[in-house]
């Protein structure tokens, strides 16, 4: 069973990154906007096992397409829409620690389970060029400005209402540039998410930061 839409497809694969590289898509949930606001979840980065090296550098990254990449060892592994597609609990990967803390928090600020909780928001990695496995992506000048490129085509596509980073380093080279406003938050994978800052660490921030848009709406 497929958790996300294609509605907006037309508009999403006239973006130029999304001709190279398809995979890399925006995952929109199938009650996008339906039951609350229009959520984007922002993250950092898809990875590539360390035996790729397609993304080591981006010049070339930006240049090559996405039929360069081995079709079982290399591109399930920045398929959104196929991982980010799964019912409720089904992330059991190691690597997948960003969707069952995400999951989780969603489900705390109110959103609905129904079969998948993010059917209810949209999701997309900020970063258009994957890291090395089990790393952060260091991010070039390159890499920042086609961020920027394709998240503003994406916000006029998806037309969010809200847009939250899921990962301060992208929420910092990013988000001040982008024609919309943005929250951030760290990345729910990572020791900050769980540690407090000012008496509350930044996953309870991020619930509450959701749970208010979401309740603010009258949704259910």
């Amino acid at each position: 069973m497929y958790y996300y839409t294609e509605d907006f497809d037309d508009q999403l694969d006239k973006i130029e990154i999304y001709q190279r590289y398809p995979l890399l898509k925006p995952f929109v949930g199938s009650d996008y906007g339906r039951n609350g606001p229009r959520i984007l979840l922002i993250a950092e980065s898809h990875y590539l096992p360390a035996s790729s090296t397609a993304h080591n550098d981006s010049e070339s990254w930006y240049l090559g397409l996405e039929s360069d990449l081995n079709p079982e060892k290399e591109q399930p592994w920045m398929r959104t829409r196929g991982i980010l597609s799964k019912p409720y609990r089904g992330w059991k990967k190691r690597g997948h620690a960003i969707y069952r803390h995400l999951e989780s928090a969603l489900v705390k600020a109110g959103l609905p389970i129904s079969d998948s909780v993010f059917q209810q928001v949209a999701f997309m990695n900020a970063f258009q060029r994957p890291a090395k496995e089990g790393d952060s992506i260091k991010h070039t000048k390159q890499d920042v400005e086609v961020a920027v490129e394709t998240i503003n085509q994406v916000i006029d596509t998806l037309r969010p209402d809200h847009i939250v980073f899921v990962s301060t380093k992208a929420k910092r080279a990013v988000g001040k540039h982008l024609s919309q406003s943005s929250s951030g938050f760290h990345h729910p994978a990572c020791p900050w998410w769980n540690r407090k800052q000012d008496g509350m660490s930044s996953k309870q921030r991020f619930i509450d930061h959701i749970s208010s848009h979401w309740n603010a709406t009258g949704a259910a």
